[in-house]
């Protein structure tokens, strides 16, 4: 009797003990699955993700008054107004309110670097989605609100870069006054209205003071792009010393700060997809690619299947950074060109940017004494496009360490080309060797 209590102890003990043993392994198990390295972009991050607002956003806001026009580059003033306006919901009209303009009545505005479709505007915008927006093939780059005497009724204008085509709507859950006081403590300057190529452009009256900035950086590995841009990384294969990288079909390349992929076997659909601005910032975001502050660009949209090709650029406190050296004009920026709904070629810089000292002062002239230095230069200035000041970024040397000046300077695009007013205004001897990215 003993025997058989002794061995129902034993086996009750043997129970006990495997049933611990079966709970710690459904509870700490570890599936094999962790070999598997998975090629989703969704699973791969180079740097940091951002909101829609912090990418797509006007670099400028302007104050029309009796005065004049008064304006400010200041990104943390224009983030204000634009938070302000993206609580906002604007319902459009019928007819026109341009009774308000030809009145020059006071009224502020946001300018976008370029124009956005009236699906990016719908993601950074409140709509009334129960009126329909005729107007939502306009190119839009510029936003004015106009209020009226009892400040009750509030007017937006959506225009296009040349001011030329709009539409109009009204403006709801608005506090004008709280609109007007961030006008107020932001320290606006003289502004000139200046008319180039297909744009209006608000630009500095007066001269601007600026330092270069110097700053250290950081490459991104060429590999890192590898789980991002091809389907089966296990049947990529590196040449030219891991400067390239192929499949045999799509093709991967570092050309010294500048990364430049291509697909060439995309095949043509009629397939409707989605507007490239939103696709190319989803991508970006995806994969966490934003190294740098930039800000949307331009897009050059080619149909509405959602072919086409969208750009960011790299900025430097309240100010975009080019560089206008062939074949460095990446080195500055991000392009992304999309075909079918599929990624047809992307080219960006490599380098992560540290700011971390100033140096210098420059005095940079007004926008009309540029204007007025390029005609003499024999730049023709009736074909400039855009025109905006900004930071100048070499290309790093190989005895530069890890440090590298942006210079101060104007900026002027010609055929989608940007160009630097400096340069330009050296003696021609100096310009040779120059070529059309086309």
């Amino acid at each position: 009797m003993m025997q058989r209590e002794i061995f129902k102890s034993i086996l009750l003990g043997v129970l006990v003990l495997a049933s611990v043993v079966m709970t710690s392994n459904i509870l700490f198990y570890k599936s094999d699955f962790e070999k598997y390295k998975p090629n989703s972009t969704s699973q791969v991050a180079i740097a940091e993700s951002r909101k829609f607002p912090q990418v797509i956003r006007p670099n400028l806001m302007l104050e029309r008054n009796q005065n004049g026009r008064f304006g400010q580059n200041s990104n943390t003033d224009i983030q204000k107004v634009y938070s302000l306006l993206r609580q906002s919901v604007f319902s459009e009209i019928t007819g026109s309110a341009s009774s308000l303009e030809d009145a020059d009545t006071p009224h502020y505005t946001l300018v976008f670097p370029a124009p956005l479709t009236f699906d990016a505007l719908g993601r950074v915008f409140q709509f009334d989605s129960s009126k329909s927006v005729s107007a939502n093939h306009i190119p839009v780059d510029r936003i004015d609100i106009f209020g009226s005497t009892d400040k009750q009724n509030v007017i937006a204008v959506f225009s296009s870069p040349d001011e030329k085509n709009k539409f109009y709507t009204t403006v709801d859950h608005l506090n004008f006054e709280t609109l007007q006081g961030l006008y107020a403590k932001a320290e606006l300057r003289p502004y000139d209205r200046l008319s180039l190529r297909d744009k209006v452009a608000y630009l500095p009256q007066g001269k601007t003071t600026m330092h270069a900035e110097v700053t250290y950086f950081e490459r991104v590995s060429l590999e890192e792009f590898i789980p991002i841009l091809f389907p089966d990384p296990d049947n990529v294969f590196a040449v030219r010393g891991k400067t390239e990288y192929t499949d045999s079909g799509r093709q991967l390349e570092r050309t010294n700060n500048i990364v430049q992929y291509v697909n060439p076997g995309i095949v043509s659909s009629t397939e409707q997809n989605k507007d490239p601005i939103l696709v190319s910032f989803d991508w970006m975001n995806q994969i966490k690619l934003w190294t740098n502050d930039f800000i949307y660009q331009g897009a050059s949209l080619k149909n509405y299947r959602g072919d086409g090709t969208v750009s960011f650029r790299m900025t430097l406190g309240d100010y975009m950074v080019f560089n206008t050296d062939y074949p460095n004009w990446y080195l500055s920026m991000i392009e992304l060109s999309w075909k079918s709904g599929e990624l047809n070629s992307y080219k960006g810089t490599l380098l992560e940017l540290n700011p971390v000292d100033t140096q210098g002062s420059i005095m940079l002239s007004s926008a009309r004494d540029v204007l007025d230095q390029l005609k003499q230069a024999n730049v023709p200035v009736n074909r400039i496009e855009d025109l905006c000041i900004g930071y100048e970024l070499k290309s790093p040397s190989s005895g530069s360490g890890q440090s590298i000046v942006a210079a101060p300077d104007w900026f002027y695009k010609i055929g989608d080309r940007w160009s630097s007013v400096t340069k330009e205004l050296i003696p021609s001897q100096m310009n040779n060797g120059k070529e059309d990215p086309s």
